[in-house]
């Protein structure tokens, strides 16, 4: 099973690249489902079908799908929807607004993932590839399930005990409506559909996400920002691809300046995100749309390469033992040493670098040692772990 995302700024062309990477994965026979979790589909558009919200046909081996958020909003979120929604109209909002104040941060791009997880798991498809939503959206998608498992195991359960104890008395002295039974028995079938989420798409022989860029430096720095954050999350980047670049039969004396200034950008993100693999495509002088253009798309950026196969592996986190001690290590490139804070939580390392952070529960054998320091050098953060700390004594 593979599994590969597509990432980057809006714009970018990931969608066309996510539809030509699974064509040529079709056309290899293996069982292909490519899929769009950015709200503005566009997926149907590159591969010239239409694309439902389940699994649809295209071609031999290729199924695609284009999620829509409020099928799975339905299904997931249902219970917990209505009850938050009765919750904010107690507390004054009107109807409408709680009804879109309901759907809270990330839920969409959590059920875009638990669809992912379900057909990876299913067996039905050999490769997996996913169109995602621009940068922002991204980094969020994968970084909520880790903070809603925080939320599952150390507040859920404390909420779900002070409920039960007050529901019977409340019940007396207040119209305020208090989740029920099934509210928390669907908020932990959403928790146990999560789980194992985070190692499979952190696995980087199954999962790898595929950085797109234009040789623009907006974008390139953009890109490098959203390479900072996955390293944080610890997932794994295989590849980075360069899309629309002018190709030598473009040139004329209108184009001169701009064939500079893409060669500037070019060395520079190529040098920038070493020793990645970066590929490129080539600005081609018609829409890239339908199987056959998507396929000769496809070849010009892999030739006959396997498109699918783990062009990069590096473990972004890893522990080592180091003298009496251990350092723990997270790949954090372009991140600035002077905007990454480090400190423990109980028995949590938590990571924060500009404004996204990260709670990384620790294995016993580092959460029962003492914390030495951190540092910062080529890209990655070390941080040291001495002997055990003695407790009760």
């Amino acid at each position: 099973m593979r599994i590969l995302l597509y990432s980057g700024k809006g714009g970018v062309g990931k969608t066309s690249l996510s539809a030509a990477t699974a064509v040529l994965s079709a056309g290899r026979g293996k069982r292909t489902l490519v899929i769009s979790t950015d709200s503005a589909h566009s997926l149907s558009d590159a591969l010239d079908a239409e694309a439902g919200p389940k699994p649809t046909r295209i071609a031999k081996n290729l199924d695609a799908l284009e999620i829509d958020v409020n099928v799975e909003l339905a299904s997931h979120w249902g219970v917990i929807h209505d009850w938050l929604t009765r919750f904010m109209t107690f507390k004054g909002m009107e109807d409408a607004v709680a009804e879109e104040m309901a759907i809270l941060p990330g839920m969409e791009e959590l059920f875009s993932l638990l669809r992912v997880k379900r057909y990876a798991e299913s067996g039905d498809y050999d490769v997996i590839i996913v169109d995602c939503a621009p940068t922002g959206e991204t980094v969020r998608m994968l970084g909520v399930p880790e903070m809603l498992n925080f939320y599952f195991q150390r507040i859920f359960p404390m909420q779900r005990a002070v409920v039960r104890s007050v529901r019977p008395v409340a019940k007396h002295v207040t119209d305020m409506p208090l989740p029920s039974d099934d509210v928390f028995g669907a908020v932990k079938a959403l928790y146990l559909q999560m789980e194992g989420m985070g190692p499979l798409l952190r696995d980087p022989k199954t999962s790898s996400i595929r950085l797109v860029l234009n040789p623009e430096k907006m974008v390139i720095k953009e890109s490098q920002r959203l390479h900072t954050y996955l390293g944080l999350f610890a997932f794994p980047v295989d590849a980075v691809i360069a899309n629309r670049v002018l190709p030598d039969e473009a040139r004329s004396a209108y184009f001169d300046r701009w064939f500079e200034v893409q060669r500037a950008h070019l060395k520079e993100a190529r040098h920038a995100f070493d020793p990645l693999p970066f590929l490129k495509a080539r600005l081609f002088d018609r829409e890239m749309v339908g199987l056959e253009l998507l396929e000769e798309f496809g070849r010009d950026v892999f030739g006959d390469d396997d498109p699918t196969r783990v062009m990069f592996e590096e473990k972004p986190l890893e522990v080592r033992k180091e003298g009496k001690g251990y350092a723990l290590y997270l790949r954090l490139a372009f991140a600035e040493k002077d905007k990454i804070d480090v400190f423990t939580k109980g028995d949590e390392l938590v990571v924060q670098v500009d404004n996204q952070r990260r709670n990384i529960t620790l294995p016993r054998t580092l959460a029962s040692r003492r914390l030495l320091g951190a540092g910062f050098e080529d890209g990655r953060l070390r941080v040291r772990f001495g002997e055990k700390e003695e407790h009760g004594a």
